[in-house]
């Protein structure tokens, strides 16, 4: 990707967003001709870093707008923080939006009213980027996503009083928060923060646990693959809910719970929230898995790959995946592999269920 400094230069001198859709669109499908499963990590950082200068160039962006709409520059300090695949810097040619604001405290209605509208700007240019909008609504435009500091700290609390499953599921989310712009000081005391209501939440392991096992990996107990039945997709295998989430979050939770029994301050687990950091770090503090670990590894190393290359379109101008392999991609010697790296993250799975298992008899 020599021609990568060439774009990354390009951006800087970009005057409008429909501009940095142009170099995107121009860079898309050499990122696509250039994935090399050997060196799949390096090409994954290269795209990340891509995508983050292209959302970075859409905020400094966006805040001249609001210049231009009367509304000034940013009245106090804050930091845009990416979540989910973009916070863990693994987005896909094709990932979504996932985002959040993080604000210098103040009390001022003509603050707050000004990051409403700079957030619903944001929101709208990374469409206009190319990016659509969470699903599940992880977007600046929506309050939970977007507080002053010592609003984030109240519902930090509420969600780590009440374990509930969706509040447990916006706790993870919020793991894998990293800063792309802004001030990164905020990003950071927000993270001190997120870690030390975590450790000082009874049950907050157990809670993560049983949200982290909720997607299961494509293999059932024979070793077969499972694939889809019906519908479009009939014959193929869902990569991303049948391997990728359930493999970067097992070792997610098991990273965060290793975490949580360090003493001091470095939580590196959320410090550095990718899966292939996180990994490095369980190896590193003498997790008794290391068998397993090695499995994840390499299963994680194969996944990034076979996600990197499922096709993607362009809809209503926004890039989109459905994130399955083809049943006609599934050739013998695929299958093989691919069974391979299931059956890694099925025992990854397997591993964490007597985890719940052994919980369950220390509670009775």
């Amino acid at each position: 990707m020599e021609q990568m400094g060439v774009a990354m230069e390009a951006l800087g001198s970009a005057t409008s967003v429909h501009a940095l859709r142009l170099l995107r669109d121009q860079y898309q499908t050499l990122w696509s001709q250039s994935v090399d499963s050997p060196q799949v990590l390096e090409w994954n950082v290269q795209l990340n870093r891509w995508h983050d200068a292209l959302i970075a160039e859409t905020i400094r962006l966006c805040e001249q707008m609001l210049v231009r709409e009367g509304w000034g520059h940013p009245p106090v300090r804050y930091a845009f923080v990416l979540f989910g695949s973009g916070g863990r810097s693994e987005q896909a040619q094709w990932s979504d939006q996932d985002h959040g604001l993080i604000m210098e405290n103040t009390t001022d209605s003509s603050v707050l009213e000004y990051f409403e509208r700079f957030s619903e700007v944001i929101v709208e240019q990374l469409m206009v980027l190319g990016f659509p909008r969470c699903k599940g609504q992880v977007l600046v435009s929506n309050s939970v996503w977007r507080k002053s500091m010592k609003q984030w700290e109240e519902q930090l609390r509420v969600w780590l009083e009440d374990l509930s499953w969706e509040h447990v599921r916006y706790l993870l989310i919020a793991s894998d928060m990293r800063p792309v712009f802004g001030d990164e000081d905020l990003a950071a005391e927000w993270r001190t923060l997120y870690t030390n209501l975590l450790k000082r939440t009874p049950g907050i392991a157990e809670a993560m646990l049983r949200n982290t096992l909720f997607y299961k990996a494509s293999i059932n107990s024979f070793g077969q693959i499972i694939r889809e039945r019906f519908g479009e997709f009939a014959g193929g295998v869902n990569l991303k809910y049948g391997a990728y989430i359930p493999l970067v979050n097992g070792i997610r939770y098991l990273a965060i719970t290793t975490g949580l029994r360090v003493d001091g301050d470095a939580f590196y687990a959320l410090q550095q929230p990718s899966t292939w950091e996180r990994l490095m770090y369980l190896k590193q503090n003498g997790s008794q898995a290391t068998e397993l670990l090695s499995s994840c590894e390499m299963a994680f190393r194969s996944v990034l790959a076979r996600r990197a290359t499922i096709p993607f379109v362009i809809e209503e101008g926004e890039y989109v995946s459905h994130g399955y392999m083809a049943e006609s991609d599934l050739t013998r010697d695929v299958v093989r592999a691919l069974k391979k790296e299931l059956q890694a993250v099925h025992g990854l799975q397997r591993y964490l269920n007597r985890q719940i298992r052994a919980q369950m008899r220390n509670e009775r």
